[in-house]
């Protein structure tokens, strides 16, 4: 056999690589063969003779050719094929499957026995915050029912109310010094320490206790309105008579002022005495608007304290000491869920690692099991070509033969040549069934769920704010008020 022989013999018609059908180089076939010169070289001759009713030595080798190479195409794309079974075979069997399968289970029992623990180590760590809460909420109940409050708690004035007493401390200061600077012997900057110290008692001490001795009055009990109105009588007057002797300070500065052989070291007894004798004996209008003023500033600040809290006494006080609570809780829950969440996630993170990698998998079957169908798909298409190659060499052969013989054709060379009829039968392609991937993809995405499920049931074993709120409403609600 001669080189170019050789060459086209191992011509594949398929390449595996690719996993593309090669097509012949017919043109090139026809130059190494010579067909037309043997052809012609062969009409000249006559031959094959008119007589002669079967193929020569040189349409035989023609055909043998195109078959043999239809043939080996056929071969190359049967054992490819063969190669993909095998290949989803193994990925069918492939132990990492089992592994993974075992793992699943191991991990199931893992996440059981890893989410158990940790709600009993929260539960541990959430059992004094929830006594708390219970009993906080109950004493909260009682107080409710003792006082027999219907209403929410209410006070929403709270910031505002010290914006506004510190607002009137301020403004006490300022407005009072400038009646005062012009009798102090130290100006704007004595009169503002002094009017400083008369603010204080005003507006932050006297009012404070006039606030609270406001909500006193609001007590379900006799006995507690009784003391707050026995209380406000009191606060009143005393306020009356600290502004007054504040007056009566001023009228004592100017007098001495006045009067520069005076005894300073006096001043006190000589403030006493004036508002022993003559209380309402003000003197000056400045001496009169800076007691009003001081009354003034006065009734505002308890008015602003008393809304500093909620009107009923000790209920504001009893809520949020409530509410610090149950955000103590809520925090503490927060981070035994957030606890609980880490150990759940871990777990899923590995399960989620395992079904990314059955998904490669699975894509990889499909797209294994794609190409086969595409192959035997196309193989009709692309091996039918072979039929209409042995037509054209055929007859390049005998139109060159026909041309230049004097005698007729002989008769088979108006007959088709079929080509070998295995090179037109597809070879099979039977891809085994998917089910150990499958199988094991379902088992993943079933442990995902069910450990969905058991974090979910997890975290309903830790009470809720609302279920401890109840609890403890409940058991005031259960003993008699």
């Amino acid at each position: 056999m001669s080189a170019t022989e050789s060459t086209w013999d191992n011509i594949p018609g398929f390449d595996r690589e690719k996993e593309q059908y090669v097509q012949l180089d017919l043109r090139q076939w026809l130059k190494d063969k010579k067909i037309k010169e043997e052809g012609e070289d062969r009409g000249r001759k006559n031959l094959p003779a008119a007589e002669d009713d079967t193929r020569d030595e040189f349409e035989s080798e023609i055909v043998d050719w195109v078959n043999r190479r239809g043939l080996v195409c056929r071969g190359n794309v049967s054992g490819h094929l063969s190669d993909l079974e095998r290949e989803l075979a193994d990925m069918e069997n492939d132990a990492e499957l089992t592994i993974l399968e075992n793992r699943v289970g191991e991990l199931e029992q893992e996440a059981g026995i890893a989410l158990e623990r940790g709600i009993d180590a929260g539960r541990t760590r959430l059992t004094e915050q929830e006594a708390e809460v219970v009993t906080g909420s109950a004493e909260f109940e009682r107080f409710r029912k003792r006082s027999k409050l219907t209403r929410l708690v209410d006070y929403s004035h709270r910031g505002k109310a010290l914006w506004y007493i510190f607002g009137c401390f301020f403004a006490e200061i300022v407005l009072n010094a400038s009646l005062l600077m012009d009798v102090n012997p130290f100006g704007l900057v004595g009169s503002t320490m002094q009017m400083g110290l008369i603010s204080l008692v005003n507006v932050v001490f006297l009012g404070l206790v006039m606030g609270a001795l406001l909500r006193l009055r609001n007590h379900v009990a006799a006995a507690g309105k009784t003391v707050a109105w026995l209380g406000i009588v009191p606060v009143v007057s005393l306020v009356l008579c600290f502004n007054m002797a504040v007056g009566h300070y001023r009228n004592s500065m100017q007098a001495t002022l006045d009067n520069h052989s005076a005894d300073i070291l006096a001043m006190g007894n000589d403030v006493l005495q004036r508002l022993v004798d003559s209380p309402f004996d003000l003197a000056s209008f400045q001496t009169a608007l800076l007691v009003l003023l001081g009354v003034m500033c006065f009734g505002i600040g308890a008015w602003k304290w008393y809304q500093r809290d909620d009107a009923y006494p000790g209920y504001g006080r009893l809520e949020r000491e409530l509410k610090g609570k149950k955000d103590a809780y809520k925090e503490a829950y927060h981070r035994e869920e957030e606890t609980l969440g880490g150990i759940h996630e871990g777990f899923q993170e590995e399960l989620r690692d395992m079904r990314q990698k059955l998904v490669v998998k699975q894509s990889k079957w499909k797209e294994t099991c794609q190409r086969g169908a595409k192959l035997v798909e196309d193989y009709p298409t692309n091996l039918g070509q072979y039929q209409r190659d042995l037509e054209y060499l055929l007859a390049a052969y005998r139109t060159a033969n026909r041309n230049t013989r004097r005698t007729p054709t002989p008769p088979h060379f108006d007959a088709d040549v079929p080509v070998d009829e295995a090179i037109l039968q597809p070879p099979s392609f039977n891809p085994p069934e998917e089910t150990s991937l499958s199988g094991v993809a379902e088992k993943v995405n079933g442990a995902i769920i069910a450990l969905q499920d058991e974090y979910r049931a997890a975290r309903r074993q830790y009470e809720t704010l609302e279920a401890l709120t109840k609890r403890g409403v409940e058991e005031a609600r259960a003993v008699p008020a």
